[in-house]
């Protein structure tokens, strides 16, 4: 019989961006070529191992673990060289993990080790060196030809038998020119040989896609000739292709059996290892969780003012019981820990998230701030004795300072025992596409419109071939145009390939030892965090305990809007808030939601107005049915609430259950409880009910229908009911959701409200502070501080703090516009002035101000951005002359210290002046209010000044019968109407087909609107949807349910309609009025289409004056303020021009 190949150089997918090869792949090519073992050695890391273990041992093959890792004592230009390990045994295995580890995580070193790295860490390792980052063929390249046999010794002396020489046979120059001298050194220094083939792809076929992925990596294109390239002899060949390769060599198959044979070692799953909680006294972790609930019970009562005990204290007792039975008292305790180390830190933390919130044992450690018997939360939906499984908390902080908690958390356990969680980002269906349309040099407009079609949906995300097999305007154009159907071809084989490394946004191990004695490290370039090598799932496979540190924004709001309302009553207490305030539901029945979490939406203001919730239990509801399924059970929530539509609770047992709910399943825990009352289940046995129902499998479904009509039956259920009750609840099971999650998440959203309705300055200050470097959240929030009556005053250098900030004067409050949400400003520098305002006084003058901040803090851009969003109004109120002064100012104050030096001894006698013409530009007109207004647009997002509609006559949109917002809301009889904006933000979207849509939030005089736009008119209209344009929308109206929709129809550009028509003017001057005012609305001209006629009476006579030919109007605002004043009545007469 043929002796097998076994290939032990092989890379996966996990060599980021270097392997076509996936693991399942890797594992299959090696079964159909009756291989019995095969090695990974992807290229610096162990990212794949665990799972390559798991998959190949499922398959019937040998898992070699193995990797290739850069040896930095020997490097030619920017490469290093390599060597590589295979594992014999688990010593092997840990000296490994330690070396792969300390590869990325030595301080300042690239990725990599040293030959002293390799001291003491040699044991259970097989090493081997060759293919073309051979050290030896590095040295020989670099002329150091006296040191080869230095490092061929220091090898053979740390490895001894177990040291190799690899042969590689791909057709690489310069490994076959060293390959005699190579066995020659083999020869003499007694080195066994090896093959490999350097697997990266599957079969020769896939060479391009090979190529085309290192271009993806390289950002490279597939004709540049300064890349690297692939080697068409990467595949992965079978025992008769390497036979033949090394018939020259025939012992060399054997050798690599043999080494296989040698590797009997690899890692497997493992339960989950709890790392112990560390305890000052003598007792147990069971005893002290004992001790700490009950005393943490006992102050939930006194503070809750709980009267009947006894319930709580039983639930208390049973959940102890089955946590200390299942051996997780520790897991409480660390939570416990972190937790309460969080609150006592003044850092906000959440009320609970997920099923942990059902734990009376949680709620007692202040784990959870929600009462698990008032809102009827169950601790078997997060902890089932029928069902072990981990507990799992996931805890939400502070998003400011989550990282101090996590670093709590570090010098509790050890450095050495937490860290981050690595994840995988993957070569997307589209990005695929893009990548490699870019890769063979199609043109970017046909890469994009394909790509536009395929479609976008993370939720449930569809392969590029699914995308391709459902829609026929996709098959029809890869079957018609070559060059897209070859970049298809490609992207199909790339797609889902790991691309790059990052570290999981929230989760953390923490070991019951060294991380690295069971986990590799990693190092993430980006945060400088230790991340472990395995992925989310593979940690947990490999016995660690995973715990999520989740940052949340609305924590930091609450937190901010807290430290504000303190300011003025000091002992303000979140918790002590009313759960029934009168004011917070009726402004949630009204939908007025901005700002509040998880309510915010317009889908969700609609159905809050339609239930017009009056207690939190109906928050509780309302999060829950607020998804795509559950959303369908909406209208009959609030049809049953207001009594509409009749209530049926399925059968009259379950009226406790459902009555919450009027009737209607919406929660898992119901599902649990209809089982446990109609069938008898014990809720651990429910549990495992609500478990199949959501998994649909058939045999496991089958066995429950049995068991839950048995058990109605001992309840006088008759079994074809008992059946149908069954079949109902599976129908709204799939749909339920977590009660205990929706109740934390509700209680934030009731907290916010609350806030809200009673805090309003502070609560959009927080809020607003939170979106400082998001326009587009700025935009919306200033419409709802508009709503609210609150002033928003302009940014100003000498009022304005970094951020958002309360002014009072004389008792009245205002929201002042911070500083470093000017675009292009920066908090550090606007951080600054502020400092030195707060230091050493107000500026007095432009002077003033630049002299006591020089240029190294406010540069050029800078100070333009400042100057448009008119933050020096209060001191120069002509923008255009600091703005054409800008170059005079840096060049006088600028960083430069040796040329500040000398203007400053130049001027040290005399004060500059900004009047000084010899330094600055004098004489400069004030900017346009067009010109001044589209600045600010620019550097603010909105318009603080004026409006760009108040520079045209109010008798125009009158006389074009345009509407303003409030008309439409007003009159449900419109369906279509004008309306007339500037755009402030544009979010365009694609829907499942890949065709365009957009929003469109508008700037009217009153107020601000979300317009929407189609596929058809996004692409005729596109040339005319840019931020700052003013248009003429006409609009279709459609309502629904108190929503409005506006769906754009047609585009104008409103200037030009205005300007193209012909206009007459008509002025009617009042009686005894002083005439001078006519300066503020008419100026000369040569030539314009308007006729002017102005109107006053004499002795009673009316005289007519014809300003046609040499005056036209200046100022259309001005007019309308003359006319508002009863100086003057003016009217517009339009001639259409033909």
């Amino acid at each position: 019989m043929k002796t097998p190949f076994i290939h032990l150089r092989s890379l996966s997918s996990y060599s980021l961006a270097e392997s076509t090869l996936k693991i399942p792949k890797l594992i299959d090519l090696a079964k159909k070529n009756n291989m019995p073992a095969i090695a990974l050695t992807d290229n610096n890391n162990m990212f794949g191992v665990l799972e390559f273990a798991i998959e190949a041992s499922q398959n019937g093959i040998q898992p070699i673990i193995g990797t290739s890792i850069n040896f930095l004592d020997i490097k030619i230009h920017n490469f290093s060289s390599q060597i590589n390990f295979l594992v014999k045994n688990e010593d092997g295995y840990k000296n490994l993990l330690y070396l792969s580890s300390l590869s990325h995580t030595s301080e300042n070193n690239p990725i990599g080790i040293f030959a002293k790295d390799l001291i003491n860490h040699t044991k259970g390792l097989i090493c081997y060196i060759g293919g073309e980052y051979n050290p030896l063929l590095i040295l020989k390249n670099q002329k150091k030809d006296h040191l080869i046999k230095e490092y061929i010794e220091f090898f053979k002396k740390s490895y001894q038998e177990d040291f190799l020489f690899e042969l590689q046979r791909v057709n690489n120059n310069k490994v076959d020119e060293f390959e005699n001298e190579f066995i020659n050194y083999s020869i003499e220094f007694h080195i066994p040989l090896i093959a490999s083939n350097n697997i990266k792809f599957e079969n020769k076929e896939d060479f391009s896609s090979h190529d085309a992925l290192l271009c993806i990596a390289q950002k490279s294109t597939i004709n540049q000739t300064d890349r690297k390239t692939s080697n068409p002899e990467l595949y992965f060949k079978d025992t008769e292709q390497m036979s033949q390769i090394f018939s020259d060599i025939p012992d060399i198959i054997d050798n690599n059996l043999f080494i296989a044979k040698k590797c009997n070692y690899f890692p497997a799953e493992i339960n989950p290892r709890l790392p112990k909680f560390s305890i000052d006294s003598n007792l147990t972790e069971s005893e002290l969780l004992n001790e700490k609930s009950h005393l943490g019970l006992k102050k939930r009562f006194k503070e809750n003012d709980i009267k009947s005990q006894e319930p709580y204290e039983k639930r208390l007792i049973y959940e102890l019981d089955i946590i200390n039975k299942m051996g997780f008292a520790g897991y409480f305790l660390i939570v416990s820990d972190f937790v309460n180390w969080a609150k006592n830190n003044n850092i906000a933390v959440g009320p609970g998230r997920g099923s942990g919130a059902g734990s009376v044992v949680a709620w007692s450690l202040l784990i959870t701030d929600l009462d698990p018997l008032e809102y009827n939360l169950l601790f078997e939906r997060f902890l089932n004795p029928e069902r072990v499984s981990m507990p799992d908390f996931d805890i939400d902080f502070c998003q400011n300072r989550r990282d101090e908690v996590i670093e709590y958390v570090n010098n509790k356990y050890g450095k050495d025992s937490v860290a981050h969680i690595i994840t995988f980002g993957t070569l997307a269906s589209r990005a695929a596409f893009r990548d490699v349309g870019r890769v063979l040099e199609i043109p970017y407009s046909e890469v994009d419109q394909f790509a536009k079609l395929i479609p976008y949906n993370p939720a449930n995300p569809l392969s590029l071939e699914e995308s391709i097999n459902s829609d026929t305007n996709l098959k029809d154009i890869v079957k018609n145009d070559e060059r897209i159907s070859n970049v298809v071809d490609i992207s199909l084989k790339l797609e889902g390939l790991h691309r790059h490394a990052s570290t999981h946004a929230a989760g953390v191990v923490i070991g019951d030892t060294k991380i690295i004695e069971n986990v590799p490290l990693y190092k993430d370039p980006n945060t400088s965090v230790n991340a472990t090598q395995f992925s989310m799932k593979y940690v947990e496979k490999a016995g660690l305990i995973k715990f999520d540190f989740l940052g949340l924004t609305t924590l930091s709001i609450i937190q901010d809007t807290t430290n504000l309302i303190k300011k003025r009553i000091n002992n303000f207490n979140l918790k002590n808030i009313a759960m029934n305030d009168k004011k917070t539901f009726e402004n949630l029945s009204n939908g007025e939601t901005i700002g509040i979490f998880q309510l915010e939406s317009n889908g969700m203001g609609s159905v809050l107005r339609q239930l017009q919730p009056n207690k939190f239990e109906e928050i509780i509801a309302v999060v829950a049915l607020f998804r795509p399924g559950p959303m369908d059970n909406i209208p009959s929530f609030c049809n049953r609430k207001h009594g509409k539509e009749e209530i049926n609770y399925i059968h009259p047992l379950l009226k406790n259950v459902l009555k919450e709910t009027y009737g209607i399943i919406v929660y898992q825990e119901q599902v649990m409880e209809i089982a446990q009352v109609l069938s008898n289940y014990s809720l651990g046995e429910a549990d495992l009910l609500r478990r199949a129902m959501g998994k649909k499998i058939q045999k496991e479904m089958d066995a429950q229908k049995n068991r839950f009509i048995d058990g109605a039956k001992k309840n006088k259920i008759h079994h074809n009911e008992a059946s149908k009750i069954f079949d109902l609840v599976d129908k709204f099971a799939g749909y339920g959701f977590n009660k205990s999650h929706a109740a934390g998440y509700a209680l934030l959203a009731y907290q916010t409200a609350y806030l809200k309705t009673t805090f309003p300055f502070e609560f959009m200050t927080a809020t607003l502070n939170y979106s400082i470097d998001r326009t587009d959240r700025i935009i919306l929030l200033k419409k709802e501080i508009a709503r609210l009556n609150i002033e928003f005053k302009k940014p100003d250098i000498n009022y304005s703090s970094a951020d958002f900030s309360i002014e009072e004067d004389n008792g009245i409050k205002s929201i002042r516009f911070g500083l470093a949400a000017i675009k292009g400003v920066g908090m550090k520098s606007m951080q600054y002035l502020v400092n030195e305002r707060n230091q050493n006084g107000k500026y007095e003058d432009i002077i003033d101000f630049m002299s006591r901040l020089k240029g190294e803090v406010i540069n050029k851009r800078q100070l333009e951005k400042l100057i448009q969003a008119g933050c020096f109004d209060g001191i120069e109120k002509n923008r255009a002359k600091l703005f054409a002064n800008v170059k005079n100012f840096v060049e006088i104050f600028g960083g430069n210290k040796e040329i500040n030096s000398n203007q400053s001894s130049l001027f040290e006698d005399s004060k500059i002046s900004f009047l000084d013409e010899n330094l600055f530009e004098q004489n400069i007109k004030s900017w346009s209010t067009g010109f001044l207004l589209k600045s600010e647009l620019e550097v603010i997002g909105f318009y603080f000044s004026n409006h760009p509609l108040s520079l045209y006559p109010k008798n125009y949109f009158y006389h074009n019968n345009i509407l303003n917002y409030q008309d439409i809301i007003n009159n449900s009889e419109i369906r279509s109407a004008k309306i007339v904006g500037s755009i402030l933000d544009i979010k365009e979207r694609s829907n499942k087909e890949g065709k365009k849509y957009a929003f469109l939030t508008i700037s009217t005089l009153e107020s601000q609107v979300e317009l929407s736009i189609f596929n058809d008119q996004l692409s005729e209209y596109r040339n005319y949807i840019k931020e700052g344009n003013v248009l003429l929308f006409y609009i279709d109206i459609s309502r629904n349910n108190e929503n409005i929709r506006l769906v754009i129809r047609k585009i104008k550009d409103f200037d030009k309609s205005f300007h193209e028509n012909n206009k007459t003017i008509n002025i009617y001057l009042q009686k005894n009025s002083d005439y001078d005012f006519l300066n503020s609305i008419i100026e000369k001209c040569d030539h314009s289409n308007e006729k002017l006629f102005i109107y006053m009476n004499k002795n009673g006579k009316l005289l007519s004056f014809d300003f046609s030919k040499k005056y036209k109007i200046a100022s259309y605002k001005n007019m309308d303020k003359l006319m508002d004043n009863k100086k003057i009545d003016y009217s517009i007469e339009f001639q259409e021009n033909a």
